[in-house]
């Protein structure tokens, strides 16, 4: 038997790290893997990656967030280029649970209503705010 996967988009935002927060303590209880995701947009000009060390900048807001939570389990740390919502609904092919933070003014922001609209798999959207 296999163990579950909870998929995490992770863009270093507060509500990116509850968010991440909330997939450690659900693994913790249910004995699922973490994925954290994190997505960077090419430049228009270079094709580049807009931010030069994604994978170090994911891997330090990993860290940071699992000594936040006891009982953390590992996390996987996968870096794509492409913009948020695709990479996050692309990884939801092969993930059990999606898990989104929201923030800022809108109730349900573009990349939770694009995870939740093309998903998948379940989605949960973290909303701004919530303490854990």
């Amino acid at each position: 038997m296999t163990s579950s996967v909870i998929v995490v988009g992770v863009d270093g935002s507060p509500a990116s790290r509850t968010a991440l927060r909330w997939a450690l303590g659900e693994a913790a209880r249910t004995g699922a893997h973490v994925e954290a995701t994190t997505a960077w947009p090419r430049e228009p000009a270079t094709g580049r990656p807009h931010r030069r060390y994604p994978a170090r900048e994911l891997h330090r807001i990993v860290e940071e967030v699992r000594a936040e939570v006891p009982g953390a389990p590992p996390v996987a740390e996968v870096t794509a280029v492409g913009d948020a919502a695709s990479v996050l609904v692309g990884a939801s092919w092969q993930a059990d649970l999606l898990v989104v933070g929201t923030g800022g003014g809108e109730p349900v922001g573009g990349v939770a209503t694009d995870c939740v609209r093309h998903s998948a798999c379940p989605v949960v959207v973290i909303p701004p705010g919530l303490r854990l």
